[in-house]
């Protein structure tokens, strides 16, 4: 591969979207970058639009659990006891994002807590091929990445596989119990490759929780992200804001500039894309890079590679 032709693909947004911070979306979509050839391009290919988040404990009033959270619970409900998603509740997030890729362009992207409950509604709203769905990094069961790579099959959609938050011991061969499962992933996803859009997979690196990870939200191994990129031949982002946080939230913009210079060899930079937070959000905004620094971290990184702004590819 030609380093002069291995582009950057940058997403941003939110960490959860609400109906505060749409502006600023439309604000991320707009940021233009100067290229090789000193034009003027777009410098995003996607759209953070996360409804459900992820969390340790569950919050019954609603806090911190997204968007689409009451509507998640009826919908849970309708399918549990009646069997049906035909008279799902729309979620608001996959509104937001309807209407982001109607007047941007622009793929929108998405964590998944439940594909059976979320994907159908996505069906209905988004276009094929305009979403990038990913597992939260607590999942690393492959039967719900099976089905999102069924859904992902049907409508020419994307999907990345974050790695798990814990490191653990080597446990076959050279890889470690993360590693491995990181991997595995692809299996469910692929139907053990029987599927045939591996070229629409990446893998997203944001961290592992591990003792004397300082003040590191999650440390950066940047030696297994090589490691899964090679076994597996499939793209990989950094997620610089879970690896980060907020402790060390100024030095994101510089960190990442530097992870998009890391090279497997001469040939091959380690990292095809950027998975950050950006603006203000109800959840995580702590970790969350301004406008204004997502603008810098693409100008410094249009320096050195080209970014993508094919939406048809990764």
């Amino acid at each position: 591969m030609n380093t002069t032709n291995q582009k950057v693909t940058i997403i941003a947004g939110p960490c959860s979207v609400d109906n505060n911070n749409i502006d600023e979306l439309f604000r991320i979509a707009d940021i233009r970058v100067t290229d090789s050839s000193n034009k003027i391009q777009r410098a995003i290919w996607g759209l953070r639009v996360v409804g459900l988040k992820s969390r340790t404990s569950m919050d019954s009033t609603g806090n911190g659990m997204g968007i689409d959270f009451s509507e998640y619970l009826y919908n849970t409900d309708l399918l549990t006891l009646k069997g049906t998603n035909d008279n799902f509740k729309m979620l608001p997030s996959i509104e937001i994002a309807k209407r982001l890729v109607n007047e941007t362009g622009l793929t929108v992207t998405a964590e998944i807590m439940d594909p059976l409950i979320q994907l159908p509604l996505y069906e209905k709203m988004i276009p094929k091929g305009k979403l990038l769905m990913w597992n939260p990094a607590v999942n690393q069961l492959g039967y719900q990445m099976y089905i999102m790579g069924i859904y992902a099959e049907r409508n020419n959609w994307f999907i990345g596989i974050k790695n798990g938050k814990w490191f653990g011991e080597i446990s076959d061969g050279d890889i470690n119990i993360m590693e491995k499962n990181w991997m595995g992933q692809i299996s469910f996803a692929t139907k053990d490759n029987q599927f045939s859009f591996r070229e629409k997979i990446t893998m997203i690196h944001r961290g592992v929780d591990v003792a004397g990870k300082g003040k590191f939200r999650h440390l950066p191994v940047h030696d297994s992200a090589e490691k899964i990129k090679k076994k597996t031949g499939v793209k990989m982002f950094f997620d610089p804001s879970h690896s980060l946080g907020r402790f060390l939230r100024d030095q994101i913009v510089d960190q990442t500039v530097l992870a998009m210079k890391m090279k497997i060899n001469e040939e091959e930079y380690l990292y095809d894309g950027i998975l950050i937070e950006v603006g203000t959000s109800i959840t995580d905004t702590e970790q969350h890079i301004t406008i204004e620094e997502l603008q810098r971290l693409c100008n410094e990184v249009a320096k050195f590679r080209e970014i993508n702004i094919n939406e048809k590819e990764l």
